[in-house]
């Protein structure tokens, strides 16, 4: 026979605000400059996270391996394949079975034929560009005009998409 003791329950909260994620961001940044600059620390060509560059890495590596193309592929992913989309993709479908989220809808057809059109458009922009707005951002402040410009554009179209979802929103 033991003894029972009921533990505390601990809660954590990671939740930033608006402040320290800008401290976090810039300290973020700094810390990164400093290491390429004075350690010589280069990134890796793999461009980070991208939702154009490694499903586009991942088709290409597999056209190319199953029928012998020779796409181009980022240095970093030529022997092994970027397998973040296939991440996504689970790791989005578990997280709405877990919520209770995932059911299929039938949504008025003009607004999914926008919702592909528009998506086709960013996509095949998005890979004219060949790069994500992260590495946009990063060319941008090596001052590269051409990266300005686009990032500019970016950030003019989240700001136009924001609008027209709360637009909508409020027409509901």
């Amino acid at each position: 026979m033991g003894i029972k003791m009921k533990l505390p329950e601990i809660r954590y909260n990671f939740k930033l605000s608006a402040n320290l994620a800008l401290i976090t961001g810039l300290t973020m940044g700094v810390l990164a400059a400093v290491a390429q600059g004075y350690f010589e620390v280069q990134p890796p060509v793999g461009l980070g996270v991208c939702a154009i560059t490694h499903p586009s890495n991942l088709v290409n590596w597999v056209a190319n391996n199953v029928f012998g193309t020779e796409f181009t592929i980022h240095g970093i992913f030529v022997a092994v394949p970027v397998l973040t989309p296939i991440g996504w993709i689970i790791g989005s479908f578990v997280a709405a079975l877990k919520n209770k989220e995932f059911k299929f809808r039938r949504g008025p057809v003009r607004e999914n034929l926008l919702a592909v059109i528009f998506g086709f458009l960013i996509v095949n922009l998005a890979l004219l560009w060949g790069s994500c707005p992260i590495r946009t951002a990063v060319l941008a402040s090596y001052g590269w005009i051409f990266a300005m410009i686009i990032l500019a554009t970016i950030v003019i179209g989240v700001i136009v998409s924001c609008e027209y979802i709360k637009w909508k929103v409020r027409r509901m």
